[in-house]
């Protein structure tokens, strides 16, 4: 049995760690290898405060979408740094863009990715890791519009509080969330550019995408707030709540 199932957390204390020096994730990186089993090894990258909950919330969200992904959990207990666990994949060589046309497993999951970099506003190169023959996308820390600055305030915000005011404070870690998810830059990457697919099947992959999006229950986004909760500051799960209601919107539409 896995030892982190039907859990958002990765327990230090039943893994051993070691350097992760291959490339394809930004940020700090170590590979977390199980003590006691032959269970699945993981990644943990850490970095910037942004770079743990965008990876959690986002490889989250996209598994619920039906998007193809590693599987991703926070770190506990949270030490120096926030810390992520993405499940490790032996990669092999990436399949090209003729084989992704003509494959319909390799083509989904390239276009749902996408869809789903795109849906999540991730401001980074979109990555794609190629494993058990299976199309993998990851990689969301750029997105979610959080930063390293709006998240140190959070933390700091009572200290702030009294040397700034309280306002001020207050409106900058509740920033707005104009949301504009670039979808007519997937579009025009998938069907003009690469012309993996046509008109239809992208609009057909964007439907179903929204239409799992708005069918996730509610105790699924909460369980999953709420641990983020337990390592991050309380506006911070504030500002995911509205991001997401922002996405419910649009896929509403």
């Amino acid at each position: 049995m896995s030892l982190v199932k039907k859990s958002y957390f990765l327990s230090r204390k039943d893994y051993k760690f070691r350097p992760y020096l291959d490339v394809g994730l930004s940020g700090n990186k170590q590979l977390a290898i199980p003590k006691k089993s032959n269970g699945a090894s993981y990644v943990i990258k850490g970095g910037n405060r942004e770079c743990a909950c965008n990876e959690f919330v986002g490889l989250r969200l996209a598994k619920m979408l039906g998007v193809c992904v590693p599987n991703a959990y926070l770190v506990e207990p949270k030490q120096y740094t926030y810390e992520v666990a993405i499940e490790y994949l032996a990669p092999m060589p990436k399949p090209d863009l003729d084989r992704v046309r003509n494959e319909e497993s390799l083509l989904r999951a390239y276009v749902y990715g996408v869809i789903a970099h795109c849906l999540f506003e991730d401001r980074d190169v979109m990555d794609f890791l190629f494993a058990d023959n299976k199309l993998y996308t990851f990689d969301f820390a750029d997105g979610f519009r959080t930063d390293d600055i709006i998240i140190s305030v959070m933390e700091n915000a009572s200290k702030l509080t009294a040397t700034v005011p309280a306002e001020f404070v207050a409106k900058f870690i509740t920033p707005d969330v104009d949301y504009h998810p670039n979808t007519l830059f997937a579009y025009e990457m998938l069907v003009d550019e690469q012309q993996v697919c046509d008109k239809a099947y992208f609009d057909a992959a964007l439907d179903d995408i929204c239409a799992r999006f708005l069918s996730i229950p509610d105790e699924e986004i909460n369980g999953m707030l709420n641990a983020l909760g337990t390592q991050y500051p309380a506006a911070l799960v504030a500002h995911f709540k509205h991001y997401i209601d922002e996405i419910r919107k649009f896929c509403q539409q």
